[in-house]
């Protein structure tokens, strides 16, 4: 098993190493990392951060995505307000502009020499992530998920890893077996499987209210699974416990929408309040890993400083050291 932390290559998180791969290699072996998984791989930098570390590559997310690929252009405007917005944030017109992006972060993946690569199988509209009042089914959005990826591996020379990664959102959420083997039948590549992220599992669990519930649920959870745990190939490892606040933003929206700009001006602050990537200091999180037996282990975490991912590093390394 190979335990890794998140890095991307966003200035954020190089301005922590001053662009110094010394650094960032210290980092891993300080906390006994066996390398990273690699955020916007498209601008590595083999000089900053080393092929040898880097073992998986996570693809770009597009979260609002599936007005854009059915091709439902007034909700499309709707929701980005101009058919500027909608081609920035797609970095095209068509499906095609999307399928070329994966293409070519898949390349980089095997040009880097990652072994895997993460893909996030959901879709929300803006005002959904405040109200839950979803407009597509956990079916329509791995259909598409489907024919977006079928379309992306058509006559791609690669052997990699594919690893379909659950959220809290429609899509694939963990909590229906179902939609597991429905993904897995209708992708037509051979190397796949699925990458459980442990705080997304728990967002789907409201009444959580510490690390001990949450770590039973995920494990009742994948035991419903049945066989199809073995297709779990990697964990990120991370808590969140954020139902009261879910909560009360439903309670909230539903009964006084906020203005549509005001949600979108706020949304990546709200998600991270429902997203809180933190560690697990309960030491029966090793049981998690032991049941599920993966080949890689992220520590994905969201921090404010290099002192504390280091601080998250430890706790978490302290949990799993029992």
């Amino acid at each position: 098993m190979l335990k890794l932390i998140n890095l991307s290559t966003y200035k954020c998180d190089m301005d922590r190493f001053h662009d110094n791969s010394l650094e960032i290699t210290n980092l891993l072996e300080k906390h006994n990392m066996d390398g990273v998984e690699l955020l916007n791989s498209l601008m590595w930098d083999e000089n900053i951060i080393p092929s040898s570390i880097v073992r998986g590559v996570h693809l770009k997310y597009y979260p609002t995505w599936l007005d854009f690929w059915n091709n439902k252009k007034s909700e499309l405007l709707r929701q980005f307000g101009s058919h500027e917005e909608i081609k920035n944030y797609f970095g095209g017109t068509t499906r095609q502009c999307i399928i070329d992006n994966y293409r070519k972060e898949i390349q980089q993946a095997d040009k880097i020499g990652a072994e895997y690569v993460v893909f996030h199988v959901a879709h929300v509209q803006v005002e959904h992530a405040y109200t839950y009042d979803f407009t597509y089914t956990d079916e329509e959005i791995i259909d598409a998920t489907s024919e977006l990826i079928n379309e992306v591996f058509k006559g791609l020379n690669t052997n990699i890893k594919l690893l379909f990664e659950n959220l809290w959102l429609p899509g694939l959420t963990f909590l229906n077996k179902d939609m597991l083997l429905r993904l897995l039948k209708k992708v037509n590549y051979s190397n796949k499987g699925f990458m459980l992220d442990t705080a997304h599992l728990m967002n789907t669990n409201f009444a959580l209210t510490n690390e001990k519930e949450g770590i039973q649920y995920i494990l009742d959870t994948v035991n419903n699974l049945g066989e199809l745990k073995k297709f779990i190939k990697g964990i990120h490892l991370n808590c969140s416990m954020s139902g009261e606040y879910v909560k009360e933003q439903i309670q909230a929206n539903r009964k006084c929408k906020l203005p549509f700009n005001e949600m979108k001006e706020n949304a990546l602050f709200h998600i991270m309040k429902i997203d809180m990537h933190k560690p697990f200091s309960d030491t029966n999180v090793k049981r998690i890993i032991d049941f599920i037996d993966p080949e890689y282990v992220i520590y994905e975490f969201i921090t404010r400083s290099l002192e504390e991912l280091e601080e998250y590093i430890t706790i978490q390394n302290k949990a799993l050291q029992k």
